[in-house]
């Protein structure tokens, strides 16, 4: 069984929403290649989930359930003999707003452990679940972001996109706010520059 908890700075709804909707898993959580809803009912939906691992694609079948502000997946089908993860997303009890973020997982792997060492594939799950911990705070940080700056309009007759060269990388106007692209962060570069 594999504990994780750990804080987000973002609103215990919109951390929960990220993590409710399957078909966006395979945006920011690691190893998740695709998401295809088979059926929903309610609080119950059976997803199938394409992963790549050690350079495999495995299928994954799995019950996701939302109650009492928890979500638990369960495998129905595939290549664990039991997969099982519940999620839960609360207030920090001393109000000082944010989200604590629970992670249990409960899984064997059946007749493949005797293959695979438990210690070596236990710490391969727990470092797959750190991976989805921290991809998940960056994007419900984000997301928090985008609720606390308002967006504003493009007056008529201004330009939607501009991009900029400078010294160090782009300089970018889009929809009225600025952002900053530094060479160094761009694939294939390494902030050298040419001359």
């Amino acid at each position: 069984m594999i504990r994780k908890v750990t804080r987000y700075d973002a609103p215990a709804a919109a951390v929960r929403s990220m993590f409710r909707e399957t078909d966006d898993w395979p945006r920011w959580m690691p190893s998740v290649a695709s998401t295809r809803t088979l059926a929903e009912d309610g609080g119950l939906r059976l997803v199938e989930v394409v992963l790549l691992m050690f350079g495999h694609r495995l299928v994954q079948k799995l019950e996701c359930r939302e109650s009492d502000g928890r979500l638990t997946h369960r495998q129905v089908e595939g290549w664990f003999k039991k997969w099982e993860a519940t999620w839960t997303f609360q207030p920090p009890a001393d109000g000082s707003g944010g989200t604590i973020v629970s992670l249990r997982l409960d899984f064997d792997l059946g007749v493949a452990g005797l293959l695979v060492p438990r210690k070596s594939f236990n710490n391969w799950v727990s470092g797959l679940m750190d991976g989805t911990i921290d991809h998940g705070r960056r994007r419900a940080l984000r997301f928090a972001r985008r609720e606390r700056e308002p967006t504003q309009a493009v007056e008529v007759g201004q330009p939607l996109l501009q991009v900029f060269e400078t010294a160090d990388g782009f300089e970018i106007f889009f929809a009225g706010q600025t952002f900053h692209i530094d060479a160094r962060d761009l694939p294939g570069t390494h902030g050298d520059a040419e001359g």
